[in-house]
């Protein structure tokens, strides 16, 4: 597997690693500018495409992160939105021992599907 590639903004990272599945995407620091969807949507948009020319799932890992504002929320919920009436295949990973994240994630399970296009998935860090 390629190293992977790490985008930065402010104090939030994500680290990006592809395989023979899936696409993955690793959440890690602080989300806590004003307007993260200057950042997290092109990024995001990009990571959609490659998955979708390539026939994989994409994996948006979150366990790492130690906090994001409501702010970071709109965009994932855009995301997810696509995903659902598209035909991507996303995976929102979470870490559901953390109450802030269970919390937030939880309530995003309304953009789950029945065929498991788009799941959210709590799982211990």
């Amino acid at each position: 597997m390629a190293k992977p590639r790490v985008y930065v903004d402010s104090l939030l990272s994500i680290s990006v690693s592809e395989d023979d599945e899936a696409i993955t995407a690793v959440w890690s620091g602080k989300s806590i500018e004003r307007e993260p969807g200057k950042f997290i949507t092109p990024l995001l948009m990009r990571l959609i495409k490659r998955c979708g020319e390539r026939d994989k799932r994409l994996l948006l890992d979150f366990r790492n992160i130690d906090f994001m504002n409501s702010s970071t929320i709109t965009p994932l919920i855009k995301m997810l939105e696509r995903a659902k009436r598209g035909s991507a295949r996303m995976t929102v990973i979470y870490d559901s021992e953390s109450k802030w994240q269970e919390l937030i994630f939880s309530a995003l399970t309304i953009f789950s599907t029945k065929d498991d296009q788009v799941s959210l998935k709590g799982s211990k860090q």
